[in-house]
């Protein structure tokens, strides 16, 4: 499970990236570490709404759903969504049929287990700019918007820096954008592998990660281990 994103870019640049202006400028905060487990927001352009940046609550719920985030999540954690799962539930799949949305981010986290101990990841592009991962959102009964990212296995680099599960979130080039938002990419056989390759990069950061209720000014830093052999993704 992807529980953990960051976002650290300026609004004028998340703007500038994806030549769209925010609804809410003056809600955006920065966030090094998004803790998914503690009802947060995330960065949206959906479908319905292509030509504005929004807010979805990270979590997907049924349409029109009234009840706490919490009651639901306790019950289906939909931080993210397999692509192997979306026609399991019929409320899923019709979200996944008619919702979709970008999740605008600068990384995200992967884990790597060896001799025993597990060591945190953050993969970011190596720009450090926002970019776009697939989600589907849903409109909940009192207006508010919730998402969710979706995930699907890969055969690239990126395996080699996470061995905790064989999904990742679904990385989109900016060509592919405007065909996600309008169902028009077909998502299943997307290959991205050679720009995720090319553009991607992934190093080790502090264990201190882990623990959530801890964020720090260098909670991002490289962070050597020494007894781990795996190689950075460069």
């Amino acid at each position: 499970m992807f529980y953990k994103l960051s976002n650290t870019a300026d609004l004028q640049c998340v703007e500038e990236v994806f030549n769209t202006k925010f609804k809410y400028p003056s809600l955006y905060k920065k966030a090094m570490v998004i803790n998914g487990l503690a009802e947060e927001s995330l960065l949206i352009i959906t479908s319905e709404q292509n030509n504005i940046i929004n807010y979805g609550i990270w979590g997907l719920m049924p349409e029109q759903y009234k009840d706490e985030w919490e009651n639901f999540q306790n019950l289906d954690n939909t931080l993210d969504i397999s692509l192997c799962d979306v026609n399991e539930s019929d409320w899923i799949k019709n979200i996944f049929l008619n919702n979709h949305c970008l999740i605008i981010i600068t990384g995200f986290f992967t884990s790597y287990l060896y001799d025993g101990e597990v060591y945190p990841y953050y993969v970011h592009l190596k720009d450090n700019k926002p970019f776009a991962v697939a989600g589907i959102f849903s409109k909940l009964k009192d207006g508010f918007i919730s998402v969710s990212l979706l995930t699907s296995a890969i055969s690239s680099k990126l395996a080699t820096v996470h061995n905790l599960g064989k999904e990742f979130p679904i990385i989109l080039e900016s060509k592919d954008y405007y065909n996600w938002l309008n169902d028009d990419l077909d998502i299943e056989n997307l290959d991205n592998r050679k720009y995720i390759e090319e553009s991607l990069e992934a190093y080790t950061i502090s264990k201190d990660f882990f623990k959530n209720n801890i964020v720090y000014d260098t909670v991002l830093e490289p962070v050597n281990y020494k007894n781990l052999p795996i190689p950075l993704l460069k």
